[in-house]
Parts: structure tokens; sequence; C-alpha cells
């Protein structure tokens, strides 16, 4: 049999790849010991075989020695019956074997074994993953296609050579401007951030963001006003801190305090009225306030 004669199965979890560091391994590894492992072959069409494990031994060899080369019979196994399931549970049990499949392979063995009607618990003891990432990995698919080029490339790696995996993408998926997306991924890349830290460099940049793009004023946006000049709800009405609004007692009016800082790095008095219209119609607020309310009633 001829390395011309193979094809990488569709049911082969792995992703096709030229430039992956461990096929430069492998060809140094076959060069000192030739082919440690074999690789499963199941008959194909037009004569061919399907690799449905052993892509990258098969692309090492096919790099190293050319598609002419003859495949020792000791180095491959040929399996005649081989339906899609159970080629598709082999590829994906040989890979986790390994321990470096990246998030997108993970995403493609999850959805496969889902077609083929296996509990989450049963896909995550396969995989060796927690139910947790096994929940998170479910959706890779729809939730990267917001993420940047760069941020893709990551999570076709391995998680343990990713600057960005789907932890990362986890925390970032739901934020809604796709400028905030980008700086948020290129600078968890940039300075290799752990998840952890995802949610803070989201305020941080949220932030930064609000202060270069205000809202573009018209004749229905007007500042809120001070209670004192506050004769009357107008909306829209924007605040642009975040903070806990607490109830206190000036004199004879009570007032919703924003114990926190805002944009001029001061705190700042928000009347009752707006937060008791903000409850009734939210529709009316343009806010970036944290609305986190703790009531302390004042004697």
């Amino acid at each position: 049999m001829l390395l011309k004669d193979l094809v990488v199965s569709k049911c082969n979890v792995r992703e096709p790849k030229t430039d992956d560091e461990g096929i430069k391994d492998l060809k140094d590894s076959i060069k000192k010991y030739s082919l440690i492992s074999k690789i499963l072959l199941r008959p194909g069409k037009g004569g061919k075989f399907e690799v449905v494990a052993g892509q990258r031994r098969y692309t090492a060899l096919l790099e190293l020695l050319g598609e002419d080369c003859e495949l020792p019979e000791e180095d491959y196994i040929l399996m005649q019956d081989l339906d899609d399931e159970r080629a598709s549970i082999l590829s994906i049990t040989e890979n986790t074997q390994r321990s470096d499949l990246s998030p997108v392979e993970l995403n493609k063995a999850i959805l496969t074994l889902n077609r083929y009607k296996y509990s989450d618990k049963e896909i995550a003891k396969i995989l060796n993953i927690t139910p947790h990432r096994m929940k998170r990995l479910s959706t890779l698919a729809q939730d990267i296609r917001r993420i940047p080029e760069m941020g893709q490339a990551e999570l076709h790696k391995p998680i343990e050579k990713s600057l960005f995996n789907d932890a990362h993408l986890d925390r970032v998926k739901n934020i809604e401007n796709e400028d905030i997306i980008k700086d948020v991924v290129d600078y968890i890349i940039d300075k290799e951030s752990p998840p952890r830290e995802v949610p803070s460099i989201i305020k941080v940049i949220e932030k930064q963001y609000d202060q270069e793009n205000p809202p573009l004023g018209d004749e229905n946006t007007k500042p809120a006003k001070t209670a004192v000049e506050q004769s009357e709800i107008e909306g829209p009405i924007e605040y642009k801190h975040k903070g806990e609004l607490k109830l206190e007692l000036h004199g004879d009016e009570k007032i919703l305090k924003v114990v926190g800082k805002g944009a001029e790095n001061e705190d700042e008095t928000v009347p009752i009225e707006h937060y008791m219209e903000y409850l009734l119609h939210p529709e009316k607020f343009h806010c970036f306030v944290t609305f986190k309310m703790k009531v302390k009633p004042v004697d």
C-alpha cells in the first residue's frame, strides 16, 4: 500500500495540519526509530483507504518520504467493517489519550458524539473533561464566530500551548461591542493573561471605551439633574458610573447616593425619583451604572 492511496477519514477528529510542531518531532522520531504506533485504516471510496487514527503520523510520513513511499504492513491496521460511529469513537479515544486536542477539535468530538446519542455524562467521560468544560465547549463553534482571527488561531491549538482558550472565550463571548471584544482578546494574548483575570480586563477596557466614545447628545438626551433641580422625570437619563445605590435622608429630602467613584472621581447624588422611574421604565435610561440596590432605611 502506497501513501498516496491514503486519505484522512471524515471521522478523524483531528484537524489537518502541516505546520504543527508535533509533526516535526514525529519526523525526527520516525528517522530515528521508524514508526512506533500503527496507523488505523478502513476501506474508502475509489480504491483509497481512510486514515481513522494516526493522521499526524500519516502526515509526517508523507512529508518525510513522499506519496510514492510504500507503507509496510507492520505499520498499519486495516479494519474492514468499521462504520462511521465506531470509526469516530476510535479516533476520539486514540486522540484523547494524548490529551493534546485543541478546543476546536474537542468541539468537533462533542458534536460527533451528540449525533450518535451519547449522553453528556458519557461524552465527558470519553473525552476526559469536566461536565462544566464540556458544556462551554459544546457551543464553541457558534461562539468563535465573533472572535478576531488571532483568537481563533489560538483556539485551534492544544490548551497547554494556547494563549486564548475556551475558558477565555466563555468570559468574552457575551460582550456586545465587537471592538471591545477585539481589544480584550488582543490584550489577553499580548499579556498572556489567565482566564481568571478576564472580567477585570473587560471592565477596564469597557470603561476606557465609554470615555473615548461618549453617547451622542440630542434634544432628547439631557444630563441628570440633582434632586434640587429636578422637577419632573425626563428621559433618556444617563449615568456614567458604577457603584452601590444607598437610600439616605438629607433634611426632608430622600436621595439615592451612589457609593463609588464616577467619571470625575467623585460620588454622585441620584434623585430617588430617578431610581423609581428606572425600576418602572428602564427603557428611558441609557445607563452605564450597575444598580446594586442596598437600601438602608433612615429613621
